[in-house]
């Protein structure tokens, strides 16, 4: 729910509705989406054979410490736009167009944000428990 909510509110709601509020939803929604991810990437890599909740408390502490940091640290920032626009650009490439960094607006206000991060750990803490059940 939290990528749909993402997707829509990038694609559609911040022209529709532009401010403050569409800005903030898309950093919840992030924030609630990513860490899960994360976790379901690392696992699916084989890094971690079962969902535990200490690969959840990590994703989570790592999801935090780099949005903050790309919201309030210019380097950080700078690194998380080429690194971004370096993932965009095979599909780019595809229609001809140069490698770019992505457009991003740095906000120390998004911060307001980060308690997302206790509903990623609520949907993954259920899952762990659901999984470790079927053990």
């Amino acid at each position: 729910m939290a990528l749909l909510l993402l997707v829509l509110n990038d694609h559609w709601g911040k022209q529709a509705f532009p401010g403050w509020w569409t800005g903030k939803l898309s950093d919840f929604a992030g924030l609630c989406f990513f860490p899960l991810l994360l976790q379901g990437l690392l696992e699916w890599i084989g890094m971690y054979h079962v969902a535990s909740r200490r690969v959840l408390i990590g994703c989570i502490i790592a999801t935090g410490v780099v949005f903050a940091g790309v919201k309030t640290c210019p380097w950080m920032a700078e690194l998380y736009r080429w690194g971004l626009g370096l993932l965009q650009w095979p599909v780019r490439a595809l229609w001809g167009l140069p490698l770019r960094p992505v457009e991003l607006h740095m906000d120390p206000t998004d911060l307001l944000a980060l308690p997302a991060l206790g509903l990623a750990f609520w949907v993954g803490s259920r899952r762990v428990r659901l999984y470790s059940f079927r053990e």
